[in-house]
Order: structure tokens, then sequence, then C-alpha cells
């Protein structure tokens, strides 16, 4: 069986952003005709309908949705592959884009990052800051290199089942954090319902981490607190922490630096959180750069020691 022209997969790129085979043939300055006989060798090719064709345009089924997804992918790849050969005629390392959650951004990366740069000077990365299911979309799209964020199985099976690399880092165990010296500093253990009246610090609603630790509000039978201040980024969260009498939540990893300078401490909670276990991914289809494949070698030394 022939395989997928990149070129017809253009042609489907420009369908879906046109919205009708008469406006893309113009913008392609191709035939309609033309146009037409090369999506349906493409359907041939495919097994599936591409797209569903009326008197307002043409709009993909689901089947064109995946494979101008793929065709956005080439693109960046192509554009990534000319970066690195203009940087590599510069003599820089790079370009890496790195994706990882707010925690992976907030404790693993920056860690990874100082062992990774003095090897790899000059160089050139960049780091994305994203949920879960962007930073796997962006993986997909070739827009990042390597993502760093949690193993959900809904997030990877839906976005990218076969096409990702994936292997667990750490778990991120998480507790509560108060200033040194606070009086909750010195309990073996805190629940929630000690800390109902506390001025509570909180990452703001709509992430991960916080709607977990509202579900274990909910699951203690205990409402959200109302004396609460709301950040974010993570380092302006554990600044407010420092200089108040304020509580939070966070992952041991977040504050890591803190703990071992003493700034901040952490109190084990009463009610056990299920931890959430980070890893690293990558496309199968696509072999790291050098500066990429030591990321991820210096990412699984340090998870190893993080578990």
């Amino acid at each position: 069986m022939t395989g997928l022209n990149p070129r017809h997969l253009k042609y489907l790129q420009v369908i879906a952003e046109t919205g009708s085979l008469l406006a893309a043939a113009k913008a392609l300055n191709i035939a309609q005709p033309s146009l037409s006989v090369s999506i349906s060798r493409m359907e041939d090719i495919v097994g599936e309908k591409l797209m569903d064709r009326g008197r307002h345009g043409a709009v993909l089924t689901k089947a064109g949705q995946i494979l101008v997804r793929h065709a956005e992918g080439l693109d960046n790849a192509l554009e990534n592959a000319l970066a690195e050969v203009r940087l590599s005629s510069l003599g820089f390392s790079g370009p890496m884009v790195v994706g990882g959650t707010p925690l992976a951004t907030a404790s693993i990366i920056p860690e990874i990052l100082s062992k990774l740069v003095p090897d790899f000077m000059p160089i050139r990365c960049d780091i994305v800051e994203a949920y879960d299911e962007d930073l796997i979309k962006s993986l997909l799209n070739n827009e990042i290199d390597v993502v760093i964020s949690s193993m959900r199985a809904d997030v990877l099976e839906m976005n990218g089942i076969g096409l990702i690399a994936s292997e667990p880092l750490f778990s991120a165990q998480t507790s509560a954090v108060v200033r040194r010296g606070h009086p909750f500093a010195f309990e073996k253990t805190l629940s929630l319902r000690d800390l109902q009246d506390a001025l509570w610090v909180l990452p703001p609603r709509g992430s991960i981490i916080r709607t977990l630790i509202d579900s274990g509000f909910t699951v203690a039978g205990i409402p959200v607190p109302r004396n609460l201040i709301e950040a974010a980024p993570f380092g302006v969260l554990k600044e407010i922490v420092k200089q108040t009498d304020g509580v939070t939540i966070l992952s041991d990893q977040i504050v890591r630096t803190e703990l071992a300078e003493g700034s901040l401490i952490t109190v084990p909670l009463a009610e056990r959180m299920t931890p959430r276990v980070f890893g690293i991914h990558r496309l199968k289809s696509r072999e790291p750069s050098p500066v990429a494949n030591r990321f991820i070698e210096i990412a699984r030394f340090i998870g190893a020691d993080l578990k």
C-alpha cells in the first residue's frame, strides 16, 4: 500500500484552515478537481472518510483532524531541524524545548539544567510551563522535545497512545508546609481539621494540586478554608508562607531547597493524599538530540535520588 504523501497532508491542513475545497484550492494555486482527487486518494490509503462536504464548506472528520495534527507536527519538525542546523553552525547546542508542569518547573527541571548547561555551553534552551494535557499535545505537535509531567494514564492514552515513550521519575508526596518557628512546626502530625481556622496559602483553583487539596477537604468533611490567600507561581507562594503564619500543602520536591536551608518546615498530614507519579516523556518516532539525550539521563539520575 502506498504511504501518505506529505504534500497531500499539507492540502488537508489548508482545507482545515480555509473551511472549503474551493478556498483551499485557491490558496494552494491548484485546480479544485485535482485537490478533490488528492483527498480521495488519501481516504483510500487511510480507509476512512477525512471530511464531510456540504453547502457550508468542508468539515474534517475525526480521522481528518488526526492527520492535520500530524501535518502540523511535520511542519514543526522541519522548523526544528533548520534551527538546529543554524545553531550548530554557530557553535551552539540546541535548540531544546523542555515542557513541565508547575511542580516540575519549580523543582526538578532547574536542578537538571544546573548539571546540563556547563557541558553544553553555549546553549539555546526554552522552558515551557503548562498543564499535563497541553504539554502532551505540544509534544505530539513537535513543539516540545522533552516533557516532565504526571504519568496520568488518561492524558497519555487519550492524546498519544503508542506514540509516546514514557518512564517514571519520582513520586510527589505532599505535606503541610510552614515557616521556621511557626507554632505548627513543632507538631509531629497535623490534620486538616487542626488547620481549619489557619491562614491558608494555596495554589489557584484549576491547578492539579489545588484540586487534590480541595478534594482532601471534601473527603474529610471540612469546607475549603475562607481565610485564604491564593498565589501563583510557587515561588511567590513559598515567599508568602516564609513571611506570614500561613500554611500550605505542597510536594516535598517543590520545597527541597527551603527544607535544606531551614526556612520552611514540613509536617506530615494525618490525611494521606494520593501521591502523584511524575515521569519524562518524548516522542518514540523522534531521536533525541545530544543535549536532549543528556537531559533525559540527568533526569533519570535525579529521579532515582527522589524515589
